[in-house]
């Protein structure tokens, strides 16, 4: 059986378990008729295969301050994913997360020990739940290069490190204090979260982990491991007490759930219907525009209440300042609002930044323009969902470093969109996914993720300061595209864009 005919068994097998048992599950039938819809599952070179998911998590889901793991394939893939295992708000396809949340009693203490894993990028967050979504702490955040390792180990993340280390491990400290005003005074591996007792979200961040590792990168991916934690975690209080592991999870621990959508169904709906919005929208496309094109996002107001409106009012809405919805702030996301209306066929095109190509057993930590680029199908704000998505090693590239990506339905895809073409393909999915009878099935949105960019690439989106700015800042390298169908695809090949004359 393929791997597209086990995805699909398993949800049959899921939904069968709950009409006997009367159990309610994480994924609803209405999520897994979208999974139908979008054509099951294609695993491509680079994806954690499904052994590797399952090992996941069998070893890590175990009670602990950090739940998971947590990503689209264990949301996808495992029989019975829980529900803190869905990775919305528009996740990335490859990427496991372990989410945790709580809240740290003024002056008290954690203390996570871990180890670095297999993996190109690793990270650290924490974010404060503030206006209705989780926002980024300024400071708080640690990637996996700036991590200080414990006495004896080393760190495989920094440029020129060995990354086949047997000694691997690393300590964070987090204060419900407030954070020292000059970074200089700040201990190393020490985050801060203040004082007011706030719920707090942490999170740990680990892209594509080495091939024949599981999704964690801490383990075998094919074999069992003699090591099936993941964190483990103490705690202090302030006034001395200290806590276990188990201690950390009762005393500060919270339920930890899948992420606040930015907007519910009805303001969604409403937006799209509203009579204030730009008369080049209708309500059938909105906000998705014949001639779409991907901007950078700048925040919730802006990018998708935005996105409705005429150029002059748009124009009016401050910019974001922090992160929000959850998201990694060293990351430029662009996005493009797509309908079939105007074409069966999305095709865009662009250079693509180098990376650190780490997948196959790299002995050596190298750099790049990012160190991590995916382009993803995603639902609408009020689902949150993922449909496809490619990642950098995934993307093929002609002569000049330039990529080509199809978007279409399965039943849609041209015969020439293949890797053997030099071209990538993703499934459109489908739709908005809201189980609404309102829902429009043509409509789509597009994600793209720029991680850690360096300060030395001078045509990276990071360095576009206003809206209007990306074209040309990123010169060739940013994404441009246009409608077209199957036929004219197999027809005619890839159109010549503004960027191929660069």
């Amino acid at each position: 059986m393929n791997m597209s005919g086990r995805v699909m068994l398993s949800a049959v097998l899921v939904a069968m378990i709950a009409t006997l048992t009367g159990s309610t599950l994480a994924q609803d039938a209405f999520t897994l008729a979208n999974r139908a819809k979008a054509g099951g599952y294609t695993e491509r070179l680079g994806d954690v295969p499904l052994g590797g998911v399952i090992r996941t998590d069998e070893r890590y889901n175990k009670d602990s301050l950090f739940q998971g793991p947590r990503g689209w394939a264990y949301w996808n893939l495992l029989q019975n994913p829980k529900e803190y295992q869905n990775p919305n708000l528009w996740p990335d396809k490859r990427p496991t997360y372990f989410f945790g949340q709580l809240v740290m009693p003024a002056g008290s203490a954690l203390t996570i020990h871990g180890r670095f894993p297999c993996a190109r990028y690793f990270k650290f967050n924490l974010y404060k739940f503030e206006r209705s979504t989780f926002v980024a702490i300024p400071g708080a955040s640690l990637a996996g290069y700036d991590i200080e390792p414990d006495p004896g180990s080393d760190n495989p993340f920094k440029v020129g490190a060995d990354r086949n280390v047997k000694n691997r491990n690393f300590t964070i400290n987090v204060l419900a204090d407030n954070a020292p005003t000059s970074v200089a005074e700040r201990p190393k591996n020490t985050l801060y979260v203040g004082k007011d007792e706030k719920e707090v979200q942490a999170g740990l961040r680990i892209y594509v982990t080495d091939k024949g590792y599981d999704g964690a990168g801490w383990g075998p991916g094919d074999a069992p491991s003699a090591d099936d934690r993941g964190v483990t975690c103490e705690g202090k209080l302030a006034d001395g007490t200290r806590l276990s592991n188990e201690g950390v999870i009762k005393r500060f621990g919270r339920p930890m759930g899948s992420a606040p959508p930015p907007v519910s169904v009805e303001q969604w709906y409403k937006m799209i219907d509203s009579k204030e919005n730009d008369p080049a929208l209708t309500p059938s496309t909105a906000p998705a525009r014949p001639d779409a094109q991907f901007e950078l996002f700048w925040g919730m107001r802006y990018t998708l209440a935005g996105a409705f409106m005429k150029p002059d009012q748009r124009s009016k809405i401050p910019l974001a300042t922090e992160m929000e919805g959850g998201g990694d702030p060293t990351t430029g996301y662009m996005v493009n609002y797509l309908s079939r209306k105007f074409g069966p066929l999305y095709v865009f095109r662009a250079k693509l930044p180098t990376f650190p190509n780490t997948f196959d057993g790299a002995k050596t930590m190298t750099d790049g323009q990012v160190a991590y680029w995916s382009v993803a199908t995603v639902a609408s704000a009020p689902s949150g969902e993922l449909w496809d998505g490619v990642f950098d090693m995934q993307v093929p590239l002609d002569k000049d470093g330039f990529y080509t990506i199809v978007v279409s339905r399965p039943e849609d895809r041209p015969k020439n969109a293949t890797r053997e073409n030099g071209i990538a393909w993703i499934d459109w999915g489908p739709g908005e996914g809201l189980d609404d009878p309102r829902n429009r099935t043509d409509w789509g949105m597009l994600l793209m993720r720029y991680m850690v960019c360096s300060p030395n690439w001078e045509q990276s989106p990071m360095k576009a300061k206003q809206p209007g700015m990306e074209p040309n800042v990123m010169g060739p390298y940013y994404p441009r595209g246009y409608y077209t169908t199957k036929e004219q695809f197999e027809s005619d090949g890839v159109r010549k864009l503004p960027q191929d004359k660069t």
